[in-house]
């Protein structure tokens, strides 16, 4: 059943380029490339204010939405992050020489990813309980509501650390999962429907719109679709 609501939507494309003179604290590592509803941007120590597309990311930046709500971050590298509804992050860089590791800390909620193949880079996403190391790889991650973490990966493959108490570790491959709770364990098995379904629903950003009219009111519903 498709989830419907009402948005309003902006999308912008651009390409960034990091300028190798400047540090990476004060040089773009992603961008804003679409926001729906309700999604807010953090700088610093700076206060919490609506979020607009085009605005670039800096190491340390913070992005969190809302009920029903969409941000979509495209990285340096093309790397390409969803973060679904309810969801908090912050973004982290380090520049190596010529490379830059980045690593998206996830609080709370749900992050869809399409990380592009990674060469000499690093790119990881960090949980309360769960480091993920990812080389061209699709899914998502996400954290329960008992601060375990699941990574759902659809293609490629994701090395795994479960960051408390065991810190046991593994690979999780397409059509594979992997739990990791505040114990330190982690288990890894293979995809049930129902988590397919959440990886197709989660990879939808487009916004499309039906109209139903009666004797009495028209109504306009806009609902999510796959881009």
């Amino acid at each position: 059943m498709k989830k419907l609501l009402l948005v309003f939507t902006i999308i912008v494309s651009a390409n960034l380029v990091f300028a190798g003179s400047v540090p990476v604290k004060d040089s773009p590592v992603a961008i804003l490339m679409k926001t729906v509803k309700d999604v807010s941007f953090k700088r610093g120590d700076a206060n919490w204010t609506p979020a607009k597309v085009g605005s670039t990311l800096n190491t340390s930046d913070e992005v969190k939405t809302g009920d029903q709500s969409i941000a979509l971050i495209k990285f340096t590298d093309n790397s390409v992050i969803r973060v679904r509804e309810n969801s908090s992050l912050k973004i982290y860089a380090d520049k190596q020489k010529q490379s830059i590791s980045k690593n998206t800390y996830v609080e709370k909620g749900t992050v869809g990813f399409n990380v592009s193949k990674q060469e000499n880079e690093e790119f990881k996403f960090t949980t309360p309980t769960m480091v993920a190391s990812i080389r061209g790889t699709e899914g998502f991650i996400g954290v329960l509501s008992d601060t375990s973490s699941i990574l759902v990966v659809t293609q490629g493959l994701v090395n795994v650390l479960a960051s408390l108490g065991l810190q046991q570790t593994g690979s999780v491959g397409a059509g594979q999962f992997a739990v990791a709770t505040s114990n330190g364990s982690i288990t890894i098995s293979n995809l049930t429907p129902q988590l397919q379904n959440q990886a197709n629903s989660i990879k939808k950003t487009v916004t499309k719109s039906i109209t139903i009219r009666t004797n009495l009111f028209n109504m306009k519903i806009e609902y999510l679709v796959e881009e």
